[in-house]
């Protein structure tokens, strides 16, 4: 299998600066000085004999410290964090899709300013750019993943992934991999399928690139990156593309950890069947400016999708709050935490306007058997997930 990744030079995979300071990041040790010698009297110098050469000890080469990164490997979307030389995090994203070349039928394509593989014989174009090239000429966008794993559906899935988590995984020149934390779903409730293959698969793919790999449930590394002040202790529900994953932790222990089978592509899918039209376009309204109540925007195809939206949106969060009891209910733990403990929501899928005020709504309807003391966003729902991943990394 011979892989191929080209990256536009145009287009850099976006990197930016968070204010997230990391709690312990490694501060400088101070030198003592050195005692100023005394000076020599000049009254009478003895003379001292020669003193035989001795051999010169090699100079240890200078120590890098290896560079630890957390992986965020989503449906729809991959993000990586890293802790720069400040001791702040840096995130950088792809999106998660890709389109064969074949399949776009343009003739005399330059694809020297495109992100683009080559993988055996075949030649596909990747990850923004071909979100871009889908939603312009009507194609249906190609997913190395589905439900929250690796696609089995595409033969060259796992290939076309492993490109782009290379890409992300990229160190400056000079540095060493460390330990890369990547992020995996629980195995879906009421579903035959598990995370085995997905896991080891993503095991393998971050092992070659050089890293240690180490696996963490998507949803406790929420806990991770937003519960310090509870003692990483909370209620995790993280909406993503392909399954929605939930997590109870104590003290960064995780007591529960399971996935939901919908998510944001069970939106989009029903909204495009519902109202004739292809799902990557319904996410191109769903990312622009929506909210679960209005749908007055736009004309009135566009209108169309984003009532459809809202009717699918709360849909789905009903959906979770009535699972997520009922799997409580059937674990039937003893879960008598001695405080109170947040819940954080997060996910691409709950960024929509009006989510967080609709889920709070359908909590506090319902008895939950752990008390809660609030309700609330994670910091950067986008990327909590791979800071998480990081925080751990950083741990160990």
């Amino acid at each position: 299998m011979s892989v191929l990744f080209i990256q536009s030079p145009s287009k850099e995979t976006p990197r930016m600066s968070t204010s997230d300071t990391m709690a312990h990041a490694p501060q400088p040790v101070a030198q003592p000085s050195q005692p100023t010698p005394a000076p020599v009297a000049s009254a009478s110098v003895p003379v001292v004999p020669p003193v035989a050469p001795q051999p010169v000890r090699p100079v240890a080469p200078s120590r890098v410290a290896p560079t630890c990164l957390g992986l965020d490997v989503g449906t729809m979307n991959l993000v990586c964090a890293r802790a720069n030389t400040l001791g702040k995090i840096e995130i950088a994203s792809l999106r998660n899709v890709f389109l064969t070349v074949e399949d776009v039928h343009i003739e005399g394509m330059d694809l020297s300013k495109i992100s683009h593989a080559r993988i055996d014989d075949g030649v596909f174009i990747l990850s923004h750019d071909a979100y871009n090239f889908a939603n312009i000429f009507g194609y249906r966008l190609s997913r190395s993943m589905q439900k929250g794993m690796i696609s089995p559906e595409d033969i060259n899935s796992t290939d076309i992934l492993a490109v782009m988590i290379r890409e992300l995984l990229n160190l400056e020149p000079g540095s060493k991999p460390g330990k890369c934390v990547y992020s995996v779903p629980g195995d879906p409730v009421n579903s035959k399928s598990n995370v085995l293959y997905h896991r080891n698969i993503l095991g393998r793919i971050i092992t070659e690139i050089g890293f240690e790999a180490e696996p963490l449930n998507e949803a406790t590394a929420i806990i991770y990156a937003e519960c310090a002040d509870s003692d990483f202790s909370g209620i995790s529900i993280s909406f993503g593309a392909g399954l929605t994953n939930v997590a109870v932790v104590y003290k960064s222990i995780p007591v529960l950890e399971f996935a939901l089978g919908r998510g944001g592509d069970w939106i989009d899918d029903n909204v495009a069947l519902a109202v004739g039209t292809i799902p990557n376009r319904v996410v191109a309204i769903k990312e622009k400016d929506f909210h679960l109540d209005r749908f007055d925007m736009g004309r009135k195809k566009e209108r169309k999708v984003r009532e459809a939206l809202g009717f699918y949106y709360k849909n789905l969060i009903q959906y979770v709050v009535k699972s997520a009891l009922q799997e409580l209910d059937r674990r039937d733990l003893d879960l008598g935490f001695p405080n109170r403990i947040p819940m954080i929501i997060s996910g691409g899928t709950s960024l929509a306007g009006g989510f967080l005020d609709y889920i709070r709504a359908q909590v506090e309807e319902v008895a939950w058997p752990l008390e809660l003391s609030e309700v609330r966003y994670a910091g950067d729902p986008l990327s909590c997930v791979a800071q998480g991943c990081l925080i751990k990394a950083l741990k160990q």
